[in-house]
């Protein structure tokens, strides 16, 4: 990847955040409409055991 197309996708992901964290509901939408939620809000299942790193508690 090069870095023009890198800087595209950052302004892109940068465009997309200032949309979705204004409206839940169109965030909601949008990763229904991606897949990654069901409409009742579980994770489908490719997603549900993605490892997330956390801090030790």
């Amino acid at each position: 990847m090069s870095d023009k197309e890198r800087a595209e996708i950052i302004k892109i992901q940068e465009k997309l955040l200032k949309k979705f964290s204004k409206d839940p509901a169109a965030a909601r939408k949008f990763l229904v409409d991606a897949g990654i939620y069901t409409p009742k809000g579980n994770l489908r299942k490719p997603y549900r055991n993605l490892c997330i790193p956390q801090d030790p508690a």
